[in-house]
């Protein structure tokens, strides 16, 4: 987008948007993972939940994994209710419990295969989601922005030569930094966990980096 003004004023100016999209290979991993639970009982709920969560511990702490490094991101526990559509009435099962995790850690396709590998045996009952992000995307972050400075000149330049008037100094810089978008980490699969030892050939797309900023020269 640009605009390009040319009136009888005492200021004459042109006003362009440039634009930059940099990528960049992800090096984190981050898995999530939502165990759950159901029974009548409210301590047999938590003790199933609780052994559930242990045993994922103990999987992902044995191929090298922190304990620190293991986040709930969410727990909620819920009463259990059953609808009777026939009877037009709800009826008490129980109650109901989720415990929502997260681990994250360095990318490389080896280590993620160790880690699979061993979730493809878990006995939590529990799936998990894969994703990556970019561990420090600041770099990239100015990379963007002074492309898109780049491309705002050179649009500029282009619009004026066309016209037969020429840059002078800049009047204003319009940029905001919540313009600054990260494509969010991709969500690579969701799966639940069985037997296999397979070989995970795992190759996770680029993570973009958009930017835009806005420059207003004088012209003559």
């Amino acid at each position: 987008m640009s605009e390009f003004e040319c009136e009888n004023k005492p200021l004459r100016n042109i006003r362009v948007t440039g634009t930059a999209k940099v990528s960049a290979e992800p090096d984190l991993a981050i898995i999530t993972f939502n165990i759950s639970s159901k029974a009548t009982q409210y301590k047999s709920c938590m003790d199933i939940l609780y052994n559930r969560t242990q045993s994922l511990r103990e999987e992902l702490v044995s191929v090298g994994l922190g304990r620190a490094e293991i986040k709930t991101t969410r727990f909620n526990v819920d009463t259990n209710y059953e609808y009777d559509k026939q009877m037009d009435k709800r009826y008490f099962r129980g109650y109901k419990a989720t415990h929502d995790l997260k681990v994250e850690f360095p990318f490389t396709p080896e280590y993620l295969n160790q880690v699979l590998n061993v979730l493809s045996y878990t006995e939590t009952q529990t799936s998990f989601k894969i994703s990556f992000r970019i561990s420090d995307p600041e770099p990239l972050r100015q990379q963007a922005l002074a492309n898109a400075i780049k491309n705002c000149k050179e649009k500029a330049e282009i619009l004026t030569q066309a016209a037969g008037v020429s840059l002078e100094e800049i009047i204003s810089i319009n940029y905001s930094w919540d313009e600054v978008y990260i494509r969010p980490a991709r969500e690579l699969c969701e799966v639940e966990s069985l037997a296999s030892e397979a070989a995970y050939d795992i190759t996770p797309e680029d993570i973009d980096i958009s930017d835009t900023v806005t420059i207003n020269w004088s012209i003559k």
